[in-house]
């Protein structure tokens, strides 16, 4: 499996909208994440717009991102100026210091599956922490979101579709560090909460998603007005928030 780096830098064209309709990332989880890890400089891997960056640089940390794109990182460095920004990918990436954790938020996904974990490794200190966590999607309405699904099944958005049912989302999470000997003290986590989206705000968060930036544009506008249709002024979305923890061996 190898990553499509079309997709993974097509959120640079949406970065106000993605910057306005993802959601943030709970104050807990932040406060979970420095806890596990020793203290030290922290690393976070696909910063994009800074949308868990500002929540990490807020408790005082010495954090360096990365970010392949340079209009995600443009906005990232406006938002939170006191963090160092490396524009590039994490497989190119060469640290400087090894790091007492690396974090992740909704990005992980997109380092090449078979080096993610050896890079890790590598920059990380003996006893350093990776923290690796992602928002998941439900709309709330089980009626409309099926509504929703079906739109997207016409369009033939089915990989990362944002109308997915709360049991196949589930099935996903799985520790992604399980069976590996050289991470230990595996932990996971999951915050919930719910949030209403008014229809603005919604058709914002679909351009954000790589599945719909990547149709061809009419057909994409084509998609919006049909959903646009369907939620009237707005939604109510479930949002979970994955979090897997692990720590360097040695």
């Amino acid at each position: 499996m190898t990553v499509d780096r079309e997709r993974s830098v097509v959120f640079g064209s949406v970065a106000e909208e993605y910057d306005a309709a993802r959601p943030d990332y709970p104050d807990q989880l932040v406060t979970d994440v420095l806890a596990y890890a020793p203290p030290g400089p922290v690393l976070e891997v696909g910063a994009g717009t800074g949308k868990a960056t500002v929540s990490f640089a807020a408790r005082g940390i010495d954090l360096t991102c990365v970010e392949p794109d340079p209009r995600m990182a443009a906005r990232l460095s406006a938002k939170a100026p006191g963090v160092r920004v490396e524009i590039g990918i994490f497989e190119d990436f060469v640290p400087d210091r090894p790091f007492a954790l690396l974090y992740a938020a909704q990005a992980w996904h997109w380092v090449d599956p078979d080096r993610r974990w050896d890079l890790a490794h590598a920059v990380l200190a003996p006893s350093g922490a990776v923290a690796v966590f992602w928002n998941q999607y439900v709309v709330t309405d089980p009626a409309l979101r099926d509504e929703l699904a079906a739109v997207d099944r016409r369009y033939d958005v089915t990989s990362s579709s944002l109308h997915r049912s709360r049991e196949v989302r589930a099935e996903q999470a799985e520790h992604q560090l399980a069976g590996d000997p050289r991470y230990t003290d595996l932990e996971e986590r999951h915050y919930e909460r719910t949030d209403h989206y008014d229809a603005g705000r919604y058709l914002d968060l679909v351009r954000s998603i790589s599945a719909y930036q990547m149709l061809d544009p009419g057909a994409r506008e084509t998609l919006l007005g049909e959903i646009s249709a369907l939620i009237g002024d707005g939604l109510d979305m479930t949002l979970t928030t994955d979090l897997a923890l692990g720590r360097r061996a040695g």
